[in-house]
């Protein structure tokens, strides 16, 4: 997913946060919006890297 998949943000953001019952300070849509740019680039540099069949999963530690 690229900053380019979402033609509106804005309208976007207002979906998601009534969606979900969160009310937004108008204010705030610049920061909502440049983060949800960043962590679309960074889920797209995981989901670019491949892993080859043998991959295991990690242990899981528990204390």
């Amino acid at each position: 997913m690229t900053d380019s998949d979402i033609p509106n943000e804005n309208a976007f953001l207002i979906a998601a946060a009534s969606v979900l019952g969160i009310k937004l300070d108008p204010a705030w849509h610049d920061s909502i919006r440049f983060h949800l740019q960043l962590s679309l680039r960074m889920a797209a540099m995981v989901q670019a890297f491949a892993l080859p069949d043998e991959a295991e999963p990690a242990p899981v530690y528990r204390v």
